[in-house]
């Protein structure tokens, strides 16, 4: 089986942000700021499996579904982190690098459905060139989740 170097980057950081996200000392509304984060790291990482599972069976279509579930669920978590109200500087830090990590992710999952439309139609060159840029944009995700995660130990 075939995992995709964006998949693979994307279930990478999110593991390492979960892991981080484990008990820790913070401010009552940072607490729930890291609730929050940590419900939608898991939930994005399960769907970032989904569409890799999909892609490694050669199934566009259904990788394509699931591309556009993954971009719904990192656009509704960049919507709970903005509604949340940290305490402290770290908290703010924090909260702003997740927003920007899930905006990320909202691109990498457009990047996907862009990839899986390409490849229904046959053109490969193009569908691999939405999977690189899906890829970079994971990375950069991937590395805003983990600092967020960081700051909220």
């Amino acid at each position: 089986m075939r995992i995709s170097p964006a998949t693979r980057a994307i279930a990478a950081g999110l593991v390492a942000a979960i892991a981080l996200l484990g008990p820790g000392s913070a401010s009552g509304s940072d607490k729930t700021l890291k609730a929050t984060l940590a419900k939608w790291s898991t939930e994005i990482r399960l769907k970032a499996r989904g569409v890799s599972l999909s892609a490694t069976r050669r199934h566009p279509v259904r990788m394509t579904t699931k591309a556009k579930g993954f971009r719904r669920d990192a656009l509704a978590a960049e919507h709970a982190l903005s509604a949340q109200r940290p305490g402290t500087a770290r908290g703010r830090r924090a909260r702003a690098d997740a927003i920007a990590a899930f905006r990320n992710y909202a691109i990498v999952g457009r990047e996907w459905t862009l990839s899986g439309i390409a490849r229904q139609r046959g053109h490969i060159p193009a569908a691999k060139k939405h999977a690189a840029r899906a890829s970079r944009f994971a990375r950069v995700g991937n590395g805003l989740l983990a600092r967020a995660a960081r700051l909220l130990r």
